[in-house]
């Protein structure tokens, strides 16, 4: 079974992620579950993840991914920088760590990398070793399990060493 998805310009069905007639993003398919644990609005922070191989994404917590995200699902949009874009989440997001390695725009892009640069992010030990910060990635929900704008806030360490005493 395929899932539909619609364009957000012509609202024409399609089975793709792009619309093959204006070439923009799609919305996912509806998720089946329902969350009555998140809500619009309702926000959660990740960190920054490197891969052995030095590639990035974004780890979110696990019980954030239990609370915001559906089980099965298999991409969720992400608002970043003002662009929609896709997050296939995969297998590997359902495993520990769960992290999102990658957000296509319409253009093909990853605007994941692009963001990272803009911002400096670094994973946690890193970032407290070159700027004496954390730096935090902020999902706020925009649709309940399908989509989430990001932004970016910091913490110095000591804000962190406070928060852990709490």
């Amino acid at each position: 079974m395929v899932a539909t998805r619609v364009c957000n310009r012509c609202k024409k069905e399609t089975e793709q992620m792009f619309c093959p007639t204006c070439h923009v993003l799609t919305y996912p398919p509806k998720t089946a579950v329902v969350s009555s644990e998140s809500s619009a609005g309702d926000t959660f922070e990740s960190t920054i993840w490197q891969g052995p191989n030095r590639s990035r994404g974004i780890e979110i917590p696990t019980h954030a991914r239990e609370r915001f995200f559906a089980k099965g699902t298999e991409e969720v949009v992400l608002q970043i920088e003002g662009k929609r874009t896709v997050a296939k989440l995969g297998a590997q997001f359902w495993k520990n760590p769960p992290v999102i390695k990658k957000a296509v725009s319409d253009d093909g892009k990853d605007q994941l990398v692009k963001f990272f640069e803009k911002h400096h992010l670094l994973p946690p030990k890193e970032s407290m070793k070159e700027k004496g910060v954390v730096d935090t990635v902020v999902f706020e929900v925009v649709t309940p399990m399908e989509e989430f704008k990001l932004s970016v806030t910091e913490h110095t360490a000591t804000e962190e060493v406070e928060e852990e005493r709490d």
